[in-house]
């Protein structure tokens, strides 16, 4: 469903310290953080006075919608908030939304167009089938798609393993979720080890750099629903390089880790990469 203001905001504790937000008048200081609460995914919200004081203080009287166009002009002059005009009324633009809301699973789009020059972030479900992203993840840009080009044979990775997807993932929707039978490993247990966990005939072999960067490449995106940034992408190839150097790990064990980190809702390499060495080192006790 379509959500238009954004919900479970927290106002930052950096604005305690902040020269600019210590500037502001009484009303003003009082005023702010209200905005905030009733900002949508984007850090926007009407910027016409009266809907901002019945909308977002209608109890405060200390703040009257007289007050409300000379407070607005206090936040823009210390660069809090951007006002501009937009087809459907004027708009007011939270400046230090995005640094703050780095960590967000969902964004919206906006009622309001966004200001010239700014970049907005997206990752919505357009249906229940389909999720949109748009600058998706927040910090960092893409380095571009990427092609699985490792040579791995059928046994060690089949087409019908990849094309199940992942619990839980970004890409996921409720209705696929309940269709599937997870098994709960949990960190540090082996997927060998578990009881109805399926084992294969034969051991697979282990993938060591290049192949198993490239297929860190390739499950990636499927797991977490966007092309691993720059950063994630030379933490992908530092894990892979200690991996390769304590003799690397099965097509199995990285689809399945990966597979645990969104059973989890644990979307980061560093759970992926903690689920791994705890099997691994399990494997040789």
């Amino acid at each position: 469903m379509r959500r238009s203001i954004a919900r479970g905001r927290v106002f930052p504790q950096s604005y305690s310290t902040d020269r600019r937000y210590g500037r502001l008048s009484l009303k003003a200081i009082g005023l702010f953080p209200l905005m905030w609460a009733n900002a949508d995914d984007q850090g926007r919200l009407c910027g016409d006075p009266e809907e901002i004081k019945y909308a977002v203080c209608p109890n405060v009287d200390h703040i009257t919608k007289a007050d409300i166009p000379q407070l607005l002009e206090e936040l823009v002059g210390n660069k809090l908030i951007l006002c501009y005009d937009t087809p459907k009324s004027v708009a007011i633009q939270m400046l230090d939304w995005w640094d703050t809301h780095r960590k967000m699973q969902w964004a919206w789009p906006s009622d309001y167009q966004p200001p010239q020059d700014w970049q907005d972030h997206l990752r919505y479900k357009k249906d229940a089938h389909t999720v949109e992203t748009l600058n998706w993840p927040v910090s960092g840009e893409h380095s571009g798609e990427y092609i699985f080009e490792a040579q791995v044979s059928k046994e060690e990775v089949s087409g019908e393993q990849l094309s199940k997807g992942f619990p839980n993932s970004p890409n996921d929707n409720e209705t696929e979720r309940g269709k599937r039978i997870r098994i709960r490993r949990g960190r540090g247990n082996s997927p060998e080890g578990q009881k109805g966990a399926q084992v294969s005939e034969r051991p697979s072999p282990s993938l060591t750099d290049p192949d198993l960067l490239d297929y860190f490449m390739q499950v990636f995106p499927q797991a977490f629903g966007h092309q691993p940034d720059s950063r994630e992408t030379a933490q992908l190839h530092d894990f892979s390089k200690e991996l390769s150097a304590a003799g690397g790990a099965t097509a199995d064990q990285v689809y399945d880790a990966f597979k645990e980190a969104c059973d989890h809702a644990k979307f980061s390499i560093s759970y992926v990469r903690a689920v791994l060495l705890d099997w691994l080192k399990s494997a040789k006790r």
